[in-house]
């Protein structure tokens, strides 16, 4: 038995875009790039992050381009052919999604260099003889 789950992090693309289908189902459609390697052999990968439903309804007006999200889901290969020629692109059905909004991860590197200047202030003591 096969386990097919797959978990990826990154900084949205661009802004969800949300349809509907023919009886109603509505899907949240979004793209997340994944890198992989290191130094000059580093490779970005877009995947197509897809919800379904009542969380496509939910997460695609909150889902922004920068926003940080984790998400969690099945893996496949979406294929399609155009003029003769075979494409494909890797894709991700979301199961779970963990989202952090741009302007609260600007806040929280704002804050976090003042609390580590404090730290360092409080780790020195002015009567060391040195």
């Amino acid at each position: 038995m096969a386990i097919n789950t797959m978990t990826a992090t990154g900084n949205v693309g661009k802004d969800a875009e949300l349809r509907y289908l023919q009886n109603n189902t509505a899907i949240a459609e979004f793209q997340l790039p994944v890198k992989q390697g290191y130094g000059e052999h580093q490779k970005t990968s877009w995947i197509k992050c897809v919800l379904w439903g009542k969380a496509a309804e939910g997460y695609a007006p909150n889902i922004k381009k920068g926003d940080l999200v984790v998400v969690s889901g099945e893996f496949y290969v979406e294929e399609w052919q155009k003029d003769g020629a075979t494409f494909t692109r890797p894709c991700l059905r979301v199961s779970q999604i963990q989202l952090t909004k741009k302007q609260d991860e600007q806040q929280a590197q704002q804050s976090k260099p003042q609390a580590t200047a404090q730290a360092q202030q409080d780790t020195f003591d002015d009567n060391i003889p040195f």
